[in-house]
């Protein structure tokens, strides 16, 4: 490569081994049966199930305002119960379906959950009927025995040292709160249960504050990117940058060998790190980081065969300065491709939720973060805001965009590298076409304003918006 034409035939080969790997690695994932990618099933259905359902603690207080506003997000809080529960539900038949994959304490665990969701929303013959599966042997017995005094059954009477056993056989959270509860209750113990249903309330309490935060910094995001998209002039004003390679892009097949050869060694890279990474817990720098591992040869081969021979670096290549930009316009014109972006996915998002396309419980599940080290998870978090961000632009808007506008009009170049960009991310119907929607304006963002930086520093706030969410509701 270099300045000599790459040989068009090896290119070619190169692309089909790289497409046939990356199909091998990414199809069995897209088709996976419910849960089947997470390491720790019960373990995942169980804090996704408890934290929808803590939400509602010490409702009753909630303002009619508040109210309309988590409908609007989640739906009545009857389908929220009820899909909780149906987490439990499908939890459950996947252990049947995967007894290889289970342990029995992680079956009773989530069958013990799943029951007292039932009991707790009102559901009580679907509970009496669900008490008899909880199989035979001691430990069974005295936690059946629990759960039917605690919701007024008739069944084996235990004795409160019985009953204590079988509240700890419950695993903390959302159910084992409610049940203690119970509990007291049917002992004539208010204090103790008054303490509970205050502790819920609390609970309850600071997980709604967390998302009056969140969606006011979403409305404050929005609504000023909707203001200075409007008084700015954004699609009459002259772009503020000067991307060297949209003013004299590289040749296409050029840009296609890098292309072909980067993704190759990262697919090395990638495998090489599964193959030697630590304990799923305690991973090595380089796992975490792995977006800027796998990307070090990308980022090489567009220097030395795309850039260096023009005479030009990064910077130059991709408007990556503020000089005679100034930090100012750069926070204006982000706001402005946030306000885009967000806009169209939260209408894609509730016209999947609308006609049922929502994802799977388990798709955006990253159990290192939710089970981790806080350590381990904020160098996680580091990966998905800072590396994400840059190297992907890098890559989809810098080298895929830049190539095909090469040989094509712009606005098919924008369209094929979103939809590149979006078929290798393989969640929903819906956050697959969210995805789609934000190729579609990272590209023209730089196209318009000649830079990757506003699509950066997107990218960025928007997967930290999606690591907060982690972090404040399911860790």
């Amino acid at each position: 490569m270099g300045e000599t034409r790459p040989n068009p035939w090896f290119t070619g080969l190169l692309a089909l081994l790289v497409a046939g790997v990356m199909v091998f690695t990414l199809y069995p994932a897209a088709i996976s049966e419910g849960p089947s990618g997470l390491r720790f099933v019960g373990e995942s259905a169980g804090r996704k199930a408890d934290r929808h359902l803590y939400f509602y603690g010490g409702y009753e207080t909630v303002p009619a305002w508040e109210r309309a506003m988590h409908r609007m997000l989640f739906g009545p809080r009857e389908a929220v119960e009820r899909k909780s529960i149906d987490i439990y539900a499908e939890t459950l038949e996947w252990f049947a379906r995967n007894p290889s994959r289970t342990r029995p304490w992680n079956e009773q665990n989530t069958r013990a959950r799943w029951l007292i969701a039932l009991a707790e929303t009102g559901r009580v013959e679907a509970f009496v009927e669900g008490l008899q599966t909880l199989g035979s042997g001691p430990e069974e017995d005295v936690l059946r025995a629990t759960l039917a005094h605690a919701y007024g059954v008739e069944g084996e009477t235990l004795i409160p040292a019985e009953l204590r056993y079988g509240a700890r056989m419950v695993p903390g959270g959302w159910g084992r709160d409610h049940l203690r509860m119970r509990l007291a209750e049917r002992a004539g113990d208010l204090e103790t249960a008054g303490a509970f249903r205050t502790a819920l309330a609390v609970r309850g309490t600071e997980m709604r504050e967390r998302l009056r935060w969140l969606a006011a910094f979403v409305a404050g995001t929005l609504g000023a990117g909707i203001i200075l998209l409007v008084r700015a002039r954004v699609f009459t004003r002259p772009p503020p940058w000067r991307a060297a390679v949209l003013d004299q892009p590289w040749a296409p097949l050029q840009g296609l060998a890098v292309g072909v050869r980067a993704a190759l060694y990262a697919v090395l890279i990638a495998l090489g790190l599964s193959l030697f990474q630590q304990h799923y817990f305690r991973p090595g720098i380089l796992s975490m980081w792995s977006t800027l591992v796998v990307a070090l040869p990308m980022l090489w081969l567009i220097h030395r065969h795309l850039l260096r021979p023009r005479g030009i670096g990064y910077v130059q290549a991709f408007g990556l300065s503020l000089s005679g930009v100034g930090l100012r316009a750069l926070a204006a014109v982000t706001l402005v491709v946030l306000a885009i972006q967000w806009g169209g996915n939260m209408v894609i998002a509730w016209l999947g939720w609308a006609a049922g396309l929502e994802g799977h419980w388990s798709h955006g599940i990253h159990e290192l973060a939710l089970f981790g080290s806080l350590r381990n998870t904020l160098i996680t978090g580091f990966n998905a805001v800072v590396w994400a961000a840059v190297i992907e632009e890098i890559a989809f808007r810098g080298l895929v965009y830049v190539t095909l506008r090469s040989v094509m009009r712009p606005w098919l170049a924008i369209v094929l590298s979103a939809a590149l960009f979006s078929g290798l991310h393989l969640y929903s119907m819906t956050a697959m076409l969210s995805v789609f929607w934000s190729g579609l304006v990272l590209a023209w963002s730089f196209e318009r304003f000649r830079s990757l930086l506003p699509g950066m520093a997107a990218h960025a706030i928007g997967n930290a918006l999606a690591v907060s969410t982690l972090m404040l509701f399911y860790r």
